[in-house]
């Protein structure tokens, strides 16, 4: 590991400024507390991140929970000032990004309730892999959680015979920039030439396409860096074992749901498995797996593997899943179904199940107490003229809907929460968009939404986000969006011609707003 002072190759190419929602305190505290454990409030967490780049991960965080405590690293002096003017430009007195090197944490740094290592494990030399785990053990708290990701085996095989064809060819440049337009090169000359009918053209055609969809520094950072070193997972939970930290989840909750495979592949998994690392491993050999987020605690937390859907009674649910009619029934035992995100889909009879669906979809992007979430369906269900529930039924319900949550959950159809998120259902008068979002503009890639999703936006979008600090009704952006497209910022076009005329402009603009807000408040980017 190089010392703080040198370049590194993250000054030469940044990495690609994104955050990582999987990496969010509240997923892990829920995930923590699913599986029978007290973790620490996020409200007042101190969090560490490693390897930080630029804060676009971390600044979000601490832009949301402005009682907790966060401290990134990384080796990149480029990267750390680039988050360093974020924090300054949003004002942030609760993080503190440092250029350093993981090797010097020691306890000096404290201990933290969450740490996030997204991007490093598998990227940097052994002796620091090992330093990584001993932060785990002796800088986490008692009750923390501590996420890691990594490149895996049995999926990397195949991906790593790309990887080193690239970096045959790649490693006769020099310069960056150099490397990667040649490895790009290689990868269309493979994808030519390489016999259709064949498993290896078959792979080498799949890499090609995944690969052309990837921004430069990703395939320079997780392809041509010297080290990129993936594990089975059997062999990183032994690496953790010897720090005393012991495997407690994916941060992809549904990947660990031997439920998602059809019934006769579960069945034999359930016998060749008797343990859950047992099990994670031969899901991986069956998905040919190349990247896990595991979650890990201190071998000393009781952890309960039997899941209780009570632990939802307290807990905040949210989902963007919609019933699939457009009129759909909520009478007890007339199935429905409902879509989700990437194809999560849902058919169930339950009337309460259906009901909660609904009311979820009215609220998304925001969430809702599991409570007002039962008394809002109930509430549905009576104004459908369903009977008023006496207290039996009425926890007969409570338990039903608790139940298939979970179920949905695992199948990625909800969010579950420990905190609310209460986002803008209806842009206002004056609409305000996210501080954060807003000051990620001046600087190319995706905004993070108040969900802590990493979102790319269309022109138009950009443009109205930059307008949208709560000063300006629609008449006033209409006259900003104007003064964009006068300025050659934006584009405004009517069957393809531009449109000159400022009446006739102001009136496609004026359209496009009306559009656009409500998009922009079902992103999760606008304010409550």
């Amino acid at each position: 590991m190089m010392a703080p002072q040198e370049p590194t190759p993250y000054d030469d190419v940044p990495y690609i400024r994104v955050s990582f929602h999987q990496t969010h305190p509240d997923r892990l505290a829920t995930l923590a507390s699913l599986f029978g454990l007290t973790p620490p409030a996020i409200e007042t967490a101190r969090v560490l991140e490693l390897g930080c780049a630029s804060g676009d991960n971390l600044v979000p965080m601490a832009h949301a929970l402005p009682g907790a405590q966060f401290v990134g690293i990384d080796l990149s002096r480029r990267q750390i000032d680039q988050g360093l003017e974020m924090v300054q430009a949003l004002g942030l007195t609760n993080i503190e990004l440092r250029h350093a090197n993981i090797l010097d944490i020691d306890a000096s740094w404290g201990r933290f309730d969450y740490i996030i290592c997204h991007g490093i494990y598998s990227w940097v030399p052994e002796a620091v892999r090992e330093k990584v785990l001993a932060v785990c053990r002796e800088n986490l708290a008692d009750n923390g959680v501590a996420y890691m990701s990594y490149n895996t085996y049995p999926g990397w095989h195949t991906r790593g015979l790309i990887r080193e064809m690239m970096l045959f060819h790649a490693n006769q440049f020099e310069g960056a920039q150099a490397k990667i337009t040649q490895a790009r090169a290689l990868l269309d000359f493979l994808g030519q030439s390489a016999p259709t009918a064949t498993p290896y053209g078959m792979v080498v055609r799949q890499e090609l396409e995944l690969l052309r969809k990837q921004p430069d520094a990703y395939l320079h950072h997780e392809h041509l860096e010297e080290i990129n070193q993936p594990f089975y997972f059997h062999e990183f939970l032994r690496a953790a074992d010897r720090h005393e930290l012991q495997f407690l989840a994916e941060a992809e909750f549904g990947a660990m749901m031997v439920t998602n495979f059809p019934p006769e592949v579960a069945q034999t998994l359930r016998k060749v498995a008797p343990d859950i690392v047992r099990m994670e491993q031969y899901m991986d050999f069956v998905r040919n797996r190349t990247f896990r987020q595991t979650l890990l605690v201190h071998k000393s937390a009781t952890i309960r593997r039997g899941l209780d859907p009570k632990a939802l009674y307290d807990w905040h649910v949210a989902s963007p899943a919609k019933p699939a009619s457009r009129a759909p029934s909520i009478a007890q035992g007339v199935p429905e179904k409902f879509l989700g995100r990437n194809d999560a889909n849902l058919s169930t009879s339950e009337a309460v199940v259906k009901s909660a669906l609904m009311v979820l979809a009215e609220r998304w992007p925001s969430s809702i107490a599991f409570e007002d979430l039962l008394r809002a369906a109930v509430a549905k269900m009576v104004a459908a003229k369903q009977p008023q529930p006496d207290d039996a039924t009425l926890e007969a319900h409570r338990q039903r809907l608790s139940i298939d949550l979970l179920q949905m959950y695992s199948a990625a159809l909800i969010e579950l929460r420990v905190r609310p998120l209460r986002l803008c259902l209806l842009p206002g008068d004056k609409p305000v968009a996210s501080e954060v979002a807003r000051a990620q503009l001046n600087r190319p890639g995706p905004v993070t939404n108040l969900r802590h999703e990493a979102v790319g936006l269309d022109p138009f979008l950009l443009q109205l986000l930059r307008l949208l600090d709560g000063t300006r009704d629609r008449q006033a952006l209409i006259e900003g969006l104007l003064v964009a497209v006068r300025q050659g910022a934006l584009e405004a076009k009517q069957n393809g011609t531009p449109v000159t005329d400022d009446t006739e402009l102001r009136k496609l603009l004026g359209e496009a707003l009306n559009t656009s807000l409500p998009k922009l408040a079902g992103l999760g980017l606008l304010v409550a």
